[in-house]
């Protein structure tokens, strides 16, 4: 019998009242919903806002009366804190987001806080960077991993936006799956944790891992710069290793071989 069988399954929008009965007898809440993505949230910043944070505002409300233990929370490593100044970037750096999907991030951390403060509503907030998996939809705009991985597998352009040395930290879900399960027992004083692989790369130096393990060449098309993209981002780890005793433990290239498999074992069903 698969394990999902013996998961009950509630659908409703976040905060509303079709909510509630999830949350009814709950001890931990993984808030890990979002209605928008930074590619796109500046686009319409009233709908990410209202979609989101009012959601979430209203959603703590409600796990307040139902007592809710903790609040566990994912937020951006690549968006609070906008532009670095100093790289890896550790969770005391200055927070300025450049886009909306940033803001409200950043803004439900706020409320989190709030509401410990009030209604001693436990929360721990992991600040993650850019996540990528074998199932990682595509019909999304995020995750270069996974659709750098599926374009060139079926041998289609992969598009670049900028010259392509943009750095970024990617981690797997696998280990943000660890990260979130470990946050349940934390018992330490911290609440707000970066959890990234703590090592970018390039755009570019991704598109050659890939082409290595394919061992042929990609088609490559560069799309002009767009100014929401921050030059590097590479998370520093060392709090979560220390207080929370995670480390990420599947590498870029290992997850890459398992991206590869998945999506040729895919291509040869079609």
């Amino acid at each position: 019998m698969p394990w999902w069988s013996a998961v009950e399954w509630v659908s409703a929008d976040l905060g509303a009242e079709t909510s509630s009965p999830a949350m009814l007898g709950a001890d931990i809440i993984f808030h890990l919903a979002s209605s928008t993505y930074p590619s796109t949230s500046n686009s319409d910043p009233v709908f990410d806002l209202q979609s989101n944070l009012v959601g979430t505002v209203r959603m703590l409300a409600k796990a307040t009366d139902y007592g809710v233990r903790r609040v566990i929370f994912i937020s951006s490593g690549g968006t609070v804190y906008g532009v670095p100044r100093v790289n890896p970037i550790p969770e005391t750096h200055p927070t300025d987001p450049i886009c909306s999907y940033g803001i409200q991030k950043l803004t439900i951390e706020k409320y989190l806080y709030l509401h410990h403060i009030l209604n001693r509503l436990n929360s721990v907030v992991l600040r993650v960077s850019n996540i990528y998996g074998e199932l990682q939809s595509l019909d999304r705009p995020l995750g270069a991993v996974s659709h750098f991985t599926q374009r060139a597998v079926h041998q289609e352009p992969i598009e670049i936006w900028g010259d392509g040395t943009i750095r970024r930290d990617y981690i797997h879900v696998d280990d943000v799956v660890d990260a979130l399960m470990k946050s349940v027992s934390y018992t330490g004083n911290e609440h707000l944790f970066n959890i990234g692989s703590g090592l970018s790369i390039s755009l570019n130096q991704l598109v050659d891992l890939i082409e290595e393990r394919l061992q042929r060449e990609v088609v490559v098309n560069y799309k002009p710069a767009r100014s929401f993209d921050v030059p590097e981002n590479v998370l520093d780890i060392s709090r979560a290793e220390r207080e929370l005793g995670w480390k990420p433990g599947m590498s870029l290239e290992m997850g890459l071989d398992r991206m590869i498999r998945v999506a040729s074992a895919q291509r040869l069903k079609i």
